[in-house]
């Protein structure tokens, strides 16, 4: 009995030692994590601060539980920058210029780990904000759906406060109307177990932008205990400022307003602007951007010379079946020309690139053909460099109603432009992309 009693206890005793080993390697793991995790909880408070103008940190410490998200949405924002079958048009934001510099900046570069903090967060965001084909059949749940429908009448009744106190009895009567009307969808929904959806089926539609969307595509780990909610929570409610904050910083860092991630911490939060001041034309040059023209240009004589190439491109442009698009490439800032090039005779890479939208003077009900000359003569001044030509002024911020909401947002200020809209693609989906933009 004796020597039972013996080996029971060294039994115990080495059980104990390994369960202290456990925790013991358990603890490393989360001291390591804290420790990676606070580069970019630094970052992202940062961000959140200079798009908001507050000195409030929305993160803390114990929200490195995001570390694991962030880590594989940087490995799949690199694969989606790279991936020539995804053209990069980012949600939630209006600055397609500057999201293009963005993008063909980050996208030059040979390997994920020549990247810093700063913008291994901003390809974090590209993973979740471009568009994912895996989301279209998706629908929120019931519960969320009731959620945002919550959320439209709480907005909906702040309105109706304002308008009450201005005793502005107009919007007052379609504020009631409209919170009466929310309220008895959702009962219609609550009583058919969300059967009937007619008149709010948008309501179950998925907005990445969406912070009440983004709880729902992050269901799965905010369940998994009230820390994960919490942070979660704050991730989703505040996705929209922190984005634009990673893409505020990232314009810093590209024209060398700040160059350490050290100064990002001493950046003051109430910088309404960053002034640019990039002249378009010479970017062009440059950088090898490409144009697409519009319809006008596409089917228009003045925009073609009497060559046997012009004739051949302008006839598969013009034919009705099985078109054939070219671009306007190689600006030649001296001669003030430039080629036009078939998309197949264009380098096998990604491009930045520009749909075209060339001013004219005359009213819109004047002739075609006298639009069409003008469209001519501005473009001619801008390719020798004549007249007002367009430049990329500044980036501001600004408030602005997003969807249901009051929301941050940038804004890029473009001077004189020529331009309609820029994204980043790679040559093998431009004749698709024209092809859905033009017919």
């Amino acid at each position: 009995m004796w020597l039972y009693n013996i080996m029971v206890k060294r039994t115990k005793k080495r059980s104990h030692k390994r369960s202290n080993k456990k925790r013991t390697n358990r603890q490393k793991r989360t001291i390591k994590n804290r420790n990676e995790a606070r580069k970019y909880i630094e970052i992202m408070n940062a961000g959140y601060k200079q798009i908001t103008s507050s000195w409030h940190d929305i993160f803390d410490k114990d929200d490195y539980l995001l570390l694991s998200y962030i880590k594989q949405g940087i490995k799949k924002g690199w694969k989606i920058l790279k991936d020539k079958n995804i053209i990069k048009e980012i949600k939630c934001n209006s600055l397609c210029m500057t999201m293009s510099i963005l993008n063909s900046t980050l996208g030059t570069r040979k390997r994920l780990d020549q990247l810093n903090p700063v913008q291994e967060l901003y390809l974090f965001f590209i993973s979740y904000l471009i568009d994912d084909s895996n989301l279209l059949p998706k629908e929120a749940s019931l519960k969320h759906a009731i959620k945002k429908i919550d959320n439209r009448i709480m907005n909906k009744k702040k309105d109706l406060i304002r308008y009450e106190a201005k005793k502005d009895n107009r919007n007052i009567k379609k504020c009631n109307k409209y919170i009466e009307r929310q309220e008895s969808l959702k009962d219609q929904l609550i009583e058919s177990d969300g059967l009937n959806k007619e008149g709010i089926g948008s309501a179950f539609k998925l907005d990445v932008c969406d912070g009440i969307d983004c709880q729902y595509l992050q269901e799965y780990k905010m369940e998994k205990g009230q820390k994960w909610n919490e942070t979660y929570s704050k991730f989703c409610l505040n996705i929209t400022e922190i984005f634009k904050g990673m893409v505020w910083l990232n314009m810093f860092m590209i024209f060398d307003r700040i160059k350490s991630l050290k100064e990002i911490k001493g950046m003051s939060p109430y910088m309404e602007k960053i002034d640019l001041n990039v002249d378009i034309r010479k970017s062009i040059y440059r950088q090898d951007i490409i144009l697409i023209p519009d319809s006008y240009i596409y089917e228009s004589d003045l925009f073609y010379k009497d060559t046997a190439f012009d004739r051949a491109i302008r006839r598969k442009v013009i034919r009705k079946e099985d078109k054939k698009y070219w671009v306007y490439h190689n600006l030649n800032l001296e001669k003030g020309t430039i080629d036009k090039r078939g998309i197949n005779t264009l380098e096998n890479k990604h491009y930045v690139v520009a749909m075209m939208s060339v001013q004219y003077e005359s009213d819109w009900k004047s002739p075609k053909e006298v639009k069409e000359k003008e469209m001519w003569k501005n473009f001619q001044d801008f390719l020798n460099g004549k007249g007002k030509l367009p430049k990329l002024k500044k980036i501001y911020k600004t408030i602005r109603k997003i969807g249901e909401n009051e929301k941050y947002d940038l804004q890029e200020d473009i001077e004189n432009t020529i331009t309609l809209h820029w994204i980043y693609i790679h040559r093998d989906r431009l004749q698709d992309f024209i092809s859905g933009y033009i017919e």
